[in-house]
C-alpha cells in the first residue's frame, strides 16, 4: 500500500500513466477515424427494384450480426488502456528492487516467515495498482471521448484477472533484476513484445492466422479480446471463456513467481 500511495502522488501516475493513454487514445481514434459500420441486433426489410420497370419490387431481408460493431475510438481505449498498464506495473517492480539492493529480501528469504507472504503482498499491491490506473483510463475515454465500455461487473472482473497476469509477469522480472536498470531493460521487450503480439499497435484483425493465433493467447491480447466482446454485447458463456483462460494465465504466472522467488539474493 504503501508503494501505491507514493505512486499516486507522483507525477508519473498522472502524467505518463494517464494522460498519455488518453492523449494516444484520442489522436490514434482520430487517425482512424469513426467506423461507418452500423451496430443492429435485429433483422432489418427492405424493398428493391429490378431492372428499369419500377413495378416489378421484390423483397430484400438483411440479417445482420446480433453483435455490436466496435469503432476505432473503442478499439484503441481498450489498446492503450491494456497497454499502458505495463508502465505502471514495471514502476511499482522498482520496490522489489530497492528491497533488494537494501537487503531486505535477503533477510525475508532468511527468516523463518513463508515467501509467498511477501509475494503476495507485492503482488497484490502491483495489482490493485494497475486495476486503479485501468479504471481511471477507463473513465476518462468515457468523460472525454463517449467510449461506452459495456457491462460494468464483466469489465472489472476483466480488469482484476488481467492485473493479476501482468503483476505476475512484471514481478517475475523484479526477482531477476539485479539493479533498477535491470528492470529498465526488462521493461521494453516486454512492454513491445507483447504490445506488439496482443495487438496494441496493430489492429489484431489485421493479422495473419498465426499471428491471430499467437494474440489469443498472450495475457494481454486476450484482454483485448474480452474487452471488445463485452463491448460488442457478447453473452455470458463467451465471456466466461475469455476469463476463465485469464484466470489460467495468472495461475500459470503466479507459478512462476513463486519459481522466481524461490531464488537465493546474490
Amino acid at each position: 500500500m504503501l508503494d501505491i500511495r507514493l505512486l499516486s502522488k507522483s507525477k508519473v501516475f498522472y502524467f505518463k500513466l494517464v494522460l498519455l493513454p488518453i492523449a494516444m487514445i484520442f489522436n490514434l481514434g482520430t487517425l482512424f477515424g469513426k467506423s461507418s459500420l452500423p451496430s443492429h441486433s435485429h433483422q432489418e426489410a427492405s424493398t428493391g427494384r429490378v431492372g428499369t420497370d419500377s413495378n416489378i419490387v421484390f423483397p430484400v431481408e438483411w440479417v445482420s450480426a446480433t453483435n455490436q460493431t466496435v469503432d476505432p475510438m473503442q478499439y484503441e481505449a481498450v489498446a492503450m488502456t491494456v497497454l499502458f498498464s505495463f508502465l505502471t506495473a514495471f514502476e511499482l517492480a522498482h520496490s522489489l528492487v530497492r528491497d533488494k539492493l537494501n537487503h531486505t529480501l535477503g533477510r525475508i528469504q532468511s527468516s523463518p516467515l513463508p515467501m509467498i507472504h511477501y509475494v503476495a503482498g507485492k503482488l497484490l499491491g502491483i495489482t490493485l495498482a494497475i486495476v486503479v490506473q485501468m479504471v481511471v483510463v477507463m473513465f476518462s475515454s468515457r468523460l472525454f471521448f463517449q467510449v461506452t465500455w459495456g457491462h460494468v461487473p464483466a469489465v472489472l472482473c476483466i480488469t482484476a484477472l488481467y492485473g493479476l497476469c501482468i503483476g505476475s509477469v512484471v514481478l517475475s522480472c523484479g526477482f531477476w533484476a539485479k539493479d533498477h536498470a535491470s528492470i529498465s531493460s526488462f521493461s521494453a521487450p516486454v512492454l513491445y513484445g507483447l504490445g506488439f503480439l496482443g495487438g496494441s499497435f496493430f489492429n489484431k484483425d489485421s493479422f495473419p492466422y498465426i499471428l491471430k493465433k499467437i494474440q489469443e493467447w498472450t495475457p494481454n491480447g486476450r484482454a483485448i479480446d474480452a474487452f471488445l466482446h463485452v463491448m460488442q454485447g457478447k453473452n455470458w458463456s463467451a465471456l466466461f471463456w475469455d476469463m476463465l483462460i485469464l484466470a489460467g494465465m495468472a495461475g500459470l504466472l503466479l507459478l512462476m513467481v513463486l519459481l522466481s522467488a524461490g531464488r537465493k539474493v546474490k
